[in-house]
């Protein structure tokens, strides 16, 4: 499992050394300005020409952003990082710097609402997209188009978790001179590499595994030099989702416990998903640790541990025990997102959004659940009562 790589952990890990020699602190300084002073005009015209390098404006960099940035390049194995204010700062700078009037964006399984959203909204400026649902990495061939600039999907996908050829995609779409862009949130910088399959960008959401703690927003890109920067002179700079460099310390502080938590995250799930595969109650559970046949084996290629977010359909047809169950919830709270140290759980149905759930090929009882940082058979015994209690 890569959590109990030293390289990682160490990248994780790692002293963050001072600008002077005066001392050396464990955690970053948190550099909270939002200019930089020069000694000279001529200091400051040679930094102007070259803001992504230089500290002119903390809109473009920042020396706690950057830090950050450099140790989520090397985890991901890119050669540069743009750190955004929310993960869906990352997708939408992404998109937004990369496609053109006249291109096609190609999106695969259900990945993140909002960025199906903002695809939609794209198509106000004569930028095409799809969003297929496909049973192997295969079809997604069949749906390429001429004018295809990006495949965009998330392996696992988000709700269903399905997994998707990494290096099949990669090699298809580079004879083809087309980006892939994965958001490889749920899995963490610990559990996925897709840059060395391939891969061109790296999308993750800070909130979620890197923060760890529920109380940061961030996103990152990671690529290469190329692209990060085409990202950050226009995506990141036009649409100015730039992150608090406080926000970029509280990130830099949940990478330091990431090997731990992931290693947590990894024997947790497995405890509960042991316990339930077998419940009559539930119709299917959706997790790559379930998985079976050629799921299971792109697992095992891609990912190195597994995440702790999973869902299931209720086996029923009563959408009142969907609402039974949540309410019976006592250690597990409602509540979006996911990462940090409490356990969560969201119902996809919310009383008047059947059209939609049928659009995205969801079932109205599914149910999507974070095994967070508690004893894993006390949120397990929680899951049980509120079956329990649902099915009476």
């Amino acid at each position: 499992m890569i959590f109990g790589r030293k390289k990682d952990i160490d990248i994780c890990t790692q002293t963050i050394n001072s600008d002077t020699k005066n001392y050396c602190p464990f955690s970053p300084d948190i550099v909270m300005t939002t200019s930089f002073k020069f000694d000279s005009y001529e200091d400051f015209c040679k930094a102007s020409v070259d803001e992504k390098n230089h500290y002119v404006y903390t809109r473009g960099s920042n020396p706690t952003t950057v830090k950050l940035e450099n140790i989520l390049a090397q985890l991901d194995h890119g050669e540069k990082c743009k750190v955004f204010a929310s993960g869906m700062g990352a997708i939408s700078a992404t998109l937004f710097s990369l496609l053109k009037q006249g291109d096609h964006l190609l999106m695969i399984n259900t990945i993140y609402g909002e960025a199906a959203s903002f695809a939609q909204y794209l198509h106000n400026f004569g930028i095409e997209s799809d969003r297929i649902d496909v049973a192997n990495t295969d079809e997604i061939f069949q749906h390429v188009k001429e004018n295809t600039k990006i495949i965009y999907f998330e392996s696992p996908s988000s709700e269903k978790f399905e997994m998707l050829d990494l290096q099949k995609i990669a090699n298809f779409a580079k004879k083809h001179n087309i980006l892939t862009v994965i958001d490889a949130t749920w899995a963490s910088p610990l559990f996925t590499k897709p840059i060395d399959f391939g891969i061109d960008l790296v999308i993750h959401s800070l909130s979620k595994y890197v923060g760890g703690h529920s109380d940061v927003l961030g996103g990152s890109v990671v690529g290469s030099n190329k692209l990060v920067n085409q990202i950050f002179e226009y995506g990141h700079q036009f649409l100015d989702s730039t992150n608090s460099p406080f926000n970029s310390w509280l990130a830099i502080r949940g990478l330091r416990t990431l090997p731990l938590r992931m290693q947590h995250a990894n024997q947790a799930i497995k405890v509960v998903l042991d316990a339930l595969k077998d419940d009559d109650r539930i119709k299917r559970i959706y997790h790559p640790y379930c998985s079976e046949n050629e799921q299971k084996e792109l697992a095992q290629k891609y990912l190195k541990g597994y995440g702790s977010l999973f869902a299931f359909d209720l086996n029923t047809d009563d959408l009142e025990k969907v609402k039974i169950f949540i309410n019976s919830l006592k250690t597990i709270s409602i509540g979006v997102s996911w990462g940090g140290y409490e356990s969560l759980a969201l119902a996809v149905y919310k009383g008047n959004n059947l059209s939609a759930l049928k659009k995205r090929k969801l079932e109205p009882t599914h149910i999507r659940i974070f095994v967070g940082l508690e004893d894993p058979n006390v949120i397990l015994d929680d899951i049980k009562h509120a079956l329990d209690t649902a099915f009476k």
